[in-house]
């Protein structure tokens, strides 16, 4: 089987998960999109959908078996991962086939916490919980996360 991953890693957490596909997949199985059986499209999350650099690639998913996956910094809830996932697949072309699909939290850049940690002087109710799902973050997508991402993965071929 042959595949293609098209990726938008802002912080990295999701080029982690694409790293994961290929050695899953087997590299030497990667090809372009348009020759692929299967497409993996990989996304930070954007406004709680896909990042709209990838739009321009979405076109050639038509009538391709899908694969979706990515990560946001907001996360411990799977009815959240499963609205953002919904978000992404909505944005696929007409006859794209959605076979599987994965969402994992992933740690912000130090700055994010220290943006909340500013404006929680301000207003404490509404960013000490921001604070605690940063600190929560720290290390994802971790061991777990990786391989339950390659146990859906693996469920999807």
């Amino acid at each position: 089987m042959t595949y293609a991953i098209i990726c938008s890693s802002k912080t990295g957490n999701t080029k982690k998960l694409a790293q994961r596909a290929r050695e899953v997949l087997s590299e030497k199985n990667e090809v372009p999109a348009t020759d692929a059986d299967l497409v993996l499209i990989g996304s930070w999350t954007d406004k709680g959908g896909l990042d709209p650099a990838l739009e321009d690639a979405l076109p050639q998913l038509a009538g391709k078996r899908v694969f979706l996956f990515g990560t946001c910094g907001f996360g411990g809830s799977q009815v959240y991962y499963d609205r953002v996932l919904d978000r992404f697949a909505s944005a696929l072309p007409e006859g794209a086939q959605v076979v599987g699909r994965f969402m994992c939290q992933g740690q912000m850049p130090p700055a994010v916490r220290d943006r909340y940690v500013k404006l929680a002087e301000t207003d404490p109710a509404r960013f000490a919980p921001m604070i605690e799902n940063f600190d929560r973050a720290l290390g994802h997508p971790n061991a777990a996360d990786l391989d339950a991402f390659e146990a859906a993965l693996s469920a999807a071929l």
